[in-house]
């Protein structure tokens, strides 16, 4: 994963150096499908427990870009906070006592540095392009564990493909659309909390519209 990342992450850098282009900016709406998986193993028995929890949240996000002349876009989306759900268990010890654990998690300060890179074909008059990106995120952890273990918050690295296509609206004064289906893996998180040892993986699979002013 690091190396693919920084084999686009220098892509990226070398065709915004050489792009003479002109300057975008606009918003999106975006549903996030969002599917993460883990396994907790405990401090005391060694016991593993593992779960997957899949989330749906739409949030919006803004982007700025530069588009050169062939239609070849540089830019950097922002999302202040992506909610990824919540998931519960109850335990219950020898003694008979139920204890609930409940794991919970945010991406916070999501950014992505991405291209959409043109094809030569169109579907509606739009064009179609490929879209490759780099996410920087921080997972929040909002657990409540019965247990007393917490775990700490990790800044991640996700990479990005998808398929889009766009083009200018009619009568819009420079306005254009966006329109793209994607999927980014991010880096596995893991971390000790108490002495308990958590290990997960998140896949966010994302469908977007969204409307830019070029100037």
């Amino acid at each position: 994963m690091k190396k693919l990342i920084s084999i686009i992450s220098s892509f990226l850098l070398i065709t915004i150096v050489s792009a003479n282009a002109e300057m975008g900016i606009g918003i999106s709406g975006a549903a996030h499908m969002f599917d993460a998986s883990g396994t907790e193993t405990t401090r005391t028995s060694n016991q593993k427990n593992s779960g997957n929890h899949s989330e749906t949240v739409v949030v919006p996000e803004i982007f700025v870009e530069a588009i050169n002349d062939d239609g070849l876009a540089i830019g950097v989306s922002y999302i202040p906070t992506r909610d990824v759900g919540s998931k519960s268990r109850s335990d219950s010890n020898t003694d008979g006592d139920t204890g609930t654990y409940k794991a919970q998690a945010e991406l916070d300060n999501v950014f992505k540095l991405y291209a959409d890179i043109p094809t030569s074909a169109s579907i509606a008059g739009g064009t179609v392009y490929v879209h490759l990106g780099v996410q920087h995120v921080t997972l929040a952890t909002l657990e409540s564990l019965n247990s007393g273990a917490t775990y700490p918050n990790k800044d991640l690295f996700g990479g990005t493909i998808g398929l889009g296509t766009k083009g200018d609206i009619p009568y819009g004064n420079n306005l254009y659309y966006k329109t793209e289906v994607t999927y980014t893996n991010f880096e596995t998180y893991e971390a000790d909390g108490a002495g308990n040892k958590v290990v997960a993986d998140l896949e966010d699979i994302a469908a977007r519209l969204s409307i830019g002013y070029k100037f």
